[in-house]
């Protein structure tokens, strides 16, 4: 982009900031260099203040005699209108204030107080609204229309609209129909395309293509040709396999064979098997492949490889699929723009319109009505907006034909603007929401319009945020990252910043961290391992000692400690924030995650789903069996058979279960499905008595989901688990004031679960006021913090693919059409010009699309980078320098020598001095005291087994053991078994190998069939069927209680199983001894594993305050239970064999 004209030699901030709206932290100041009737294009550096500067003028506009009414304040946001509406409110206040108080401006400042409610401070779409509701007519409108649609909304109309086309197409126009099969594409397959068509109703389909349907003859014969070259080389069995040229060839016979290749689609198939085998040089063809004992094409495929495959590719295939996906791409177009124009007529006629169609709509009425305009124009004389960088391109026109001096002037860019009409400021270095359809290349056209009508475009430099170390770092970095050469026309021009907060001494203000090398370089792993450096940090932070150190190189900056909330964590897409917020959350510090979409992730709300599926549709078996399968109730499969063959019947979960069939089940299968059965009917009645809004959080409390949700086996999981069951309640309330009943709430919630619809979820924290934020770049716009972390610094993907072209000089979107999704989307036919240059184009389609994202993604790094205050920390992973969304940052943090942030768990630096001793000495005796009685422990922990050491349970004695390894192991086996429900893959050979060398053990075939062995014998046990018959089960379960003394003890321990039945708890403790001979039958109240269990019950009981009616003994050599009753009384337990098990 070209520099501001006037912008580049108005460098002096403070003349800037007393022309467009003076502003001073303690004082009101004077109004002798204020321009009120100049309009201002502004632009406005990170930091600046863009926000205060739009306040200061509105508050001096009302000081120099502008009503209050006659304010319009436009935002990017609903929660920043808010924010501004707040601050204008305090700084009328301040002004009223500080003004003398006979003084006219304080006259007008009162006033403006006492009116502040008539002056407009709201988003643009809420602006349209406001003004097509006070004139729908004119609008074409019906009165009473919908003024910004949901999501939801937005889409059950479109599909709507598709739906009704294609039905009529095939009622009425069945040739049209038939001629889209033809071309190897069914209705279904457009269902995105005519989606992204309708999310730029303003611009028309590009098209590029050859007027006739493209003689494909000739190329299928050359691919034929090649075909029988290759046939007559085939081997029979090749020990290399097959490479990319072998199968395309596999693939071209089998088609011809099953269609004959007779018809121009099916000859496009054809050449597309060959389409990506070669590209201008070579084929992927691998000559080992084509040698083995019975051929020997090596010299062939070596021609094949070098010149046939690369020249078919080339002079061949490639030109005639251009030519041919171009003809599809002018016809799919065609085919969809009526169902476009529908789409664009059912809202017009039910005036539901979308947050474009207010722009759109506000457009035609001022544009189409001189009157009307003028009207509205003397209502609303003064605009002023903000982050004008975010705004949609329409947003332009808006506020040229509301300013302009002609009212019937129907061109926007050749409007100007009234004196003083027009405010706006932005930062075209944060212009980073092209895919929400704003326009850089807009924003620069309206300054340089506004300059050329006689207004001034000037530059906002000083940066009240970041310490002046930062500010310096980004100027380099940003400097040179904005001045590429190839991107010149697609970038922002930088400016330095003018830092306000300096430091006098030697800090550190921007620091990295280098992560170490991660096998596969799986990015996952490697953001785990960000993630653990950055929490152990903040923690070290908060606690304020010198593991906080590394912000600089006194370790001043978090010397008194540190708020959580003066943390950001900033990652450049949404993918990874959970491993974020796991690493926080395994360390207890409060945090909120926000961009993270992960609302569909919550068991809670897939098991509320269930049952609302199952209430609501209780004839639907498959529903039925989820929601007994599901955390709900917990069914197990051999539970499930047992109730089918009783003759229950899934379909009539809304009936009481019959008395035969509870009759013919176990007394605790019988149970469950009983409670199962009523907590559905219960639900049911719930449903159909109460609206959604009311009943969600009764529903999910009689569930007890929240509570669960808050207390999960894993404490670490409570925050965001409970926020998330939170998130759901206010979610369904949301869609019940939308009018949604109970069937479309489902609807919607099984969206989520499906990952069909997006929705954020939350954590206790959420809101609060100390907690470390967690979001994605795009979501950190307009936020500040002391210290900000750009985490997560690697990824295998090269950016976001392009998948649309926007022209907006000439009204064009070039929309290629793109099937697949996920890793498989891809652009499948795009019009000529997409991949290369035509019409003496210096770049095609895609190239210059491609530019303008690279273009963004710089500007996505500036943004993220000018968040921080005092301390900038860059996550970097050396091994794989050239990837990743924070790599282009890399060669500036070399460039500065800057260095590591320090590691909370190492040594402090031996250089750091000395705190000077108090100089009070008679302090002395006081903090003395005060060590000493800190030096008592106010309590210990001990395990639950501390002091107990017992032989090994053998009837007669082994040399030795199996090793604490292997029993580990088994520990780990039995208890995913136990979580999991289900005995596979746990006793799977492969699986007991893998666990058995992870914890170290011996992984010989000996020690993988006696582990398999151990897990089976567990799961043919009758207590593998009591723990399936539960109403609550735990495996490895860690816990902790206190027991009274005179210090304290905390006892803790871990329980191997427990699980409660009928409201009594059994406590099983697994052990791996080596067991020769008979094992025991019993075991004495002495013993010590005896004594290990009946400490167990008693901490247990404390922990979960229930009494525990039974505990056991599993040998594992022995496949064999000893069970016993626990009376609370010291050696009074004792275990034995029953003869059942």
């Amino acid at each position: 982009m070209s520099a501001p004209h006037s912008a580049s030699s108005t460098y002096d901030d403070a003349a800037v900031r007393r022309r467009i709206g003076p502003w001073q932290e303690d004082d009101v100041p004077t109004l002798s260099a204020f321009e009120p009737d100049t309009n201002f294009f502004v632009r406005a550096a990170a930091g600046s203040g863009k926000t205060t500067a739009l306040v200061a003028r509105m508050v001096a506009l009302v000081r120099s005699g502008v009503p209050v009414e006659d304010l319009t304040a436009i935002t990017f946001t609903r929660k920043a209108a808010g924010e501004m509406s707040k601050r204008f409110y305090e700084e009328l206040r301040r002004a009223q204030t500080a003004l003398p108080a006979e003084g006219p401006q304080r006259r007008r400042v009162t006033a403006a107080l006492r009116d502040a409610q008539q002056a407009f401070i709201g988003t643009i779409h809420a602006f349209c609204a406001r003004l097509l509701r006070e004139r729908p007519i004119a609008a074409d409108l019906p009165p009473g229309f919908v003024a910004g649609l949901e999501d939801r909304e937005e889409r059950e109309l479109r599909d709507r609209a598709w739906q009704d086309y294609l039905q009529t197409v095939r009622a009425d126009r069945p040739a049209r129909m038939e001629a889209l099969t033809s071309l190897g594409l069914e209705p279904e397959d457009l269902d995105a395309y005519f989606e992204r068509l309708c999310e730029h109703p303003e611009l028309d389909p590009y098209v590029n293509a050859p007027d006739t349907v493209p003689d494909l003859t000739q190329a299928a014969a050359a691919v034929r040709a090649e075909l029988d070259a290759w046939q007559a080389r085939c081997p029979d069995a090749l020990p290399e396999g097959r490479d990319d040229a072998m199968q395309a060839f596999d693939r071209a016979e089998k088609l011809i064979a099953q269609t004959g290749v007779e018809t121009p689609a099916q000859r496009a198939e054809l050449l597309e098997l060959f389409a990506g085998v070669a590209d201008e040089e070579s084929a992927d063809v691998t000559l080992k492949c084509w040698r083995g004992p019975h051929t020997d094409a090596y010299d062939w495929a070596r021609t094949l490889r070098d010149e046939h495959l690369p020249a078919l590719v080339r002079d061949v295939v490639q030109p005639a699929l251009r030519r041919w996906r171009a003809y599809v791409h002018e016809e799919v177009v065609a085919f969809v723009r009526p169902a476009v124009e529908r789409f664009a007529s059912l809202r017009q006629a039910e005036g539901r319109l979308t947050f474009h169609d207010l722009l759109a709509c506000t457009r035609d009425l001022l544009r189409d009505h001189p009157g009307l305009r003028t009207t509205i124009q003397e209502r609303h004389p003064r605009l002023l907006v903000d982050e004008f960088q975010d705004t949609d391109p329409l947003q332009a026109e808006l506020l040229f034909y509301l300013t302009s001096r002609n009212p019937t002037e129907t061109t926007w860019t050749d409007c100007r603007p009234l004196p003083g009409s027009l405010f706006i400021v932005g930062d075209d270095k944060q212009s980073i929401y092209r895919f929400r359809r704003a326009d850089m290349e807009v924003f620069e056209a309206v300054g340089e319009r506004i300059e050329d009508t006689g207004g001034e475009a000037v530059m906002l430099t000083k940066n009240f945020r970041s310490l002046d170390v930062i500010c310096d770092w980004c100027d380099a970095a940003f400097g040179a990252l904005f001045d590429d050469a190839d991107l010149m026309d697609r970038q922002a021009t930088y400016t330095p910043f003018d830092p306000q907060r300096t430091t006098e001494r030697d800090v550190d203000g921007v620091r990295r961290i280098n992560l170490d090398k991660v096998r596969g370089n799986w990015g996952t792993d490697i953001a785990a391992q960000d993630a653990g450096r950055i929490a152990r940090f903040i923690q070290g932070a908060r606690d304020g000692g010198r593991s906080g150190r590394g912000a600089d190189r006194h370790g001043a900056l978090f010397a008194g400690g540190a708020d959580y909330s003066d943390f950001l964590i900033l990652t450049r897409t949404k993918s990874r924030l959970s491993v974020y917020a796991e690493a926080l959350a395994e360390r207890g510090i409060p945090y909120t995650v926000t961009g993270s979409e992960d609302l569909g992730e919550a068991a809670e709300l897939k098991a509320l789903v269930d049952l609302l599926t199952c209430a609501l549709r209780p004839d639907d078996e498959v529903a039925c069996v989820a929601y007994l399968k599901g955390p709900l109730v917990g069914a197990s499969d051999d539970d499930l058979y047992r109730f089918s063959r009783a003759g229950g019947e899934f379909g009539r979960m809304h009936e009481p279960v019959p008395a035969s069939v509870l009759e013919a089940l176990p007394h605790e299968t019988a149970q469950r499905f009983e409670e199962a059965f009523g907590h559905l009917r219960a639900a049911r009645r719930r449903l159909h008595e109460q609206r959604p809004g009311v009943a969600i959080e009764q529903l999910i409390d009689d569930l007890g989901l929240l509570a669960g949700a808050a207390h999960p086996p894993d404490a670490a999981e409570g925050s965001l688990r409970a926020g998330r069951v939170l998130r759901t309640i206010t979610y369904v309330q949301d869609l019940a004031a939308q009018g949604l009943g109970w069937a479309e709430v489902l609807d919607e919630l099984q969206r989520v679960v499906d990952g069909e619809e997006e929705v954020d979820g939350m954590t206790l924290e959420t809101g609060g006021d100390d907690a470390v934020r967690v979001m994605n770049v795009h979501q950190a716009k307009g936020l500040e913090a002391p210290v900000v972390f750009l985490a997560d610094p690697y990824s295998r993907s090269g950016g976001p693919s392009v998948r649309r072209h926007l022209r907006r000089e000439a009204g064009e979107l070039v929309a290629p059409i793109v099937q697949g999704s996920g890793y498989r989307e891809r652009v499948t036919h795009p019009p000529l010009g997409w991949e290369r240059p035509v019409d003496g184009r210096d770049e095609s389609f895609r190239e210059s699309e491609e530019r303008h994202e690279a273009a963004e993604e710089r500007r996505l790094l500036y943004v993220a980078a000018t968040r921080a205050q005092n301390l900038l920390v860059v996550s970097t992973y050396p091994e794989k320098p050239d990837d990743g969304p924070w790599a282009p940052l890399y060669p500036h943090l070399d460039a500065a020598d800057v260095p590591e942030l320090g590691r909370p768990d190492a040594e402090p630096s031996s250089d750091r001095p000395e705190a000077p001793a108090p100089a009070l000495t008679d302090q002395r005796a006081g903090r003395d005291a005060q060590l000493e009685a800190q030096s008592r422990p106010s309590y210990r922990t001990e395990s639950v087994t501390d002091g107990d050491r017992a032989s090994p349970v053998r009837s007669s004695l082994a040399s030795e053991g199996y090793g604490e390894a292997f029993g580990s192991a088994i520990h780990q086996l039995l208890e995913q078994c136990v979580r999991t429900g289900r005995p596979t893959p746990w006793t799977d050979e492969s699986v007991a190998a893998s666990v058995l060398e992870r914890t170290g053990a011996e992984d010989t075939p000996d020690a993988v069939e006696r582990a398999t062995t151990m897990v089976q014998r567990f799961l043919d046990s009758r207590v593998w069927g009591r723990v399936q018959g539960a109403d609550r089960v735990y495996a490895e379960y860690p816990i902790a209680h206190a027991v009274r003394r005179e210090t304290p003890v905390v006892r803790r321990g871990v329980i191997d199983l427990a699980w409660r039945a009928d409201g009594r708890w059994t406590l099983v403790d697994h052990k791996t001894d080596r067991v020769q001979g008979r094992p025991p039958e019993t075991l004495s109240p002495d013993h010590a594993y005896v004594q290990q269990l009946q400490a167990y019950a008693r901490a247990w009981a404390a922990v979960v305050n229930e009494p525990v009616a039974e505990v056991g003994l599993w040998l594992a050599d022995a496949g064999t239970h000893l069970f016993g009753e626990p009376t609370g009384e010291e050696h009074s337990l004792s275990l034995g064999r029953r003869a059942a098990d």
